[in-house]
């Protein structure tokens, strides 16, 4: 599913950490949506609102199901053979490339999501890799990390509650700053979230009554799309169970 809170795996990880240790290490490079002796996990996030609409390429083959229009993003992981893949973004209909990540190995039981951005205004598209570490999240506190993938807005600070929890975050930060894409611990329980533009009281985005709880893992992110009439910007509260 897309666009639906983000408990795909997560409230088996656990369960995946036990099995890591039972599987082999057979890494065949070749995706597959059927059981594999090891498999990777992986999910998409098409937010470059200076792109198109995207097809995923692994290796050189169409992965299969319909493209990510832009502002589209996935919660359900999808399972691969684990190895190593270089990863295309094509456009569906006229099948020119997006962005690529170079070759790279995606662990037995690795959970990875995969972003397209734009780091500037009209700027080109790029696609990242990013690892989903839980190693340090623990059942006896919430758990988030902020994403900034609005090009347009130069610099946010993220509200929690109208308390300042981060300050000054750039677009696409998180890209060159692997730290922000750690899951933080924060006190668990429910809040008015908010993205103002840095240094000023001028909400851009708001999640009203944002749940923060007791062993559970949330990404927040500030997301941008275009029409005729001006930018739209959204703020995403994505839940997940451990």
């Amino acid at each position: 599913m897309r666009k639906t809170n983000l408990q795909a795996f997560y409230s088996f990880l656990f369960f995946l950490s036990v099995a890591a240790a039972m599987t082999g290490c057979a890494k065949t490079g070749m995706y597959s949506t059927t059981t594999a002796t090891a498999v990777s996990y992986l999910t998409v996030m098409n937010l470059a609102p200076y792109g198109d609409s995207a097809d995923i390429y692994l290796n050189g083959t169409k992965y299969p199901g319909a493209p990510y229009p832009v502002g589209v993003f996935s919660t359900s992981y999808f399972k691969v053979a684990s190895g190593n893949y270089d990863v295309q973004f094509k456009t569906p209909t006229s099948d020119s490339l997006l962005a690529s990540i170079p070759s790279s190995a995606f662990d037995s039981l690795g959970l990875y999501t995969l972003i397209l951005y734009n780091d500037s205004t009209k700027g080109v598209v790029n696609a990242a890799k990013i690892k989903d570490n839980l190693s340090n999240v623990r059942p006896d506190s919430a758990y988030f990390r902020f994403f900034n993938m609005s090009p347009d807005m130069p610099a946010v600070d993220l509200y929690i509650d109208n308390a300042k929890v981060q300050a000054n975050r750039t677009p696409a930060d998180n890209i060159l700053n692997s730290l922000y894409n750690n899951f933080q611990p924060f006190l668990n329980g429910y809040y008015t979230i908010e993205v103002k533009q840095a240094g000023t009281n001028n909400t851009v985005g708001t999640a009203l009554n944002g749940s923060l709880l007791q062993g559970q893992i949330y990404t927040i992110f500030l997301e941008e799309l275009h029409a005729s009439s001006g930018n739209t910007f959204n703020l995403y509260v994505l839940q997940g169970a451990q």
